[in-house]
């Protein structure tokens, strides 16, 4: 009795954390589009094919390589150490890169591959400002 209750209370509270993680997240996101964020610091991993990219977003989800590794393996880029653009400017950067950019929290990286003139691109965005 006092394990299945105890067991409830630990998946609720770890449940109910997730979503107040995500939650902030998406206020963050959503304030900093408010504002206006004026640079970004990104990295990125470009390849040639949407299949490629989706493959290597699936890689780094799997814990099986971190996000500057995938970079360095995988990129066609390679200007940027382990995908590191640097701050950016919206003028900088391909409008569909700077817009998928916006949407994506501070730490974490873009979910499905982003579509450019270059290729496509798996974002990370390291901070705004």
């Amino acid at each position: 009795f006092w394990r299945g209750r105890k067991m409830g209370k630990d998946k609720g509270g770890g449940g109910k954390a997730q979503a107040a993680r995500e939650a902030a997240e998406k206020k963050a996101v959503a304030d900093s589009k408010a504002k206006g964020v004026e640079a970004m610091e990104v990295r990125h991993i470009l390849v040639e094919k949407h299949g490629k990219a989706a493959e290597i977003i699936e890689i780094i989800k799997s814990g099986k390589m971190g996000f500057n590794e995938a970079a360095r393996e995988y990129s066609m880029d390679k200007a940027g150490k382990s995908g590191l653009l640097g701050w950016k400017r919206k003028p900088e950067l391909d409008q569909d890169f700077w817009a998928a950019a916006l949407d994506v929290p501070e730490g974490k990286y873009t979910e499905e591959p982003v579509k450019t003139q270059y290729g496509y691109h798996i974002i990370m965005v390291q901070a705004r400002k």
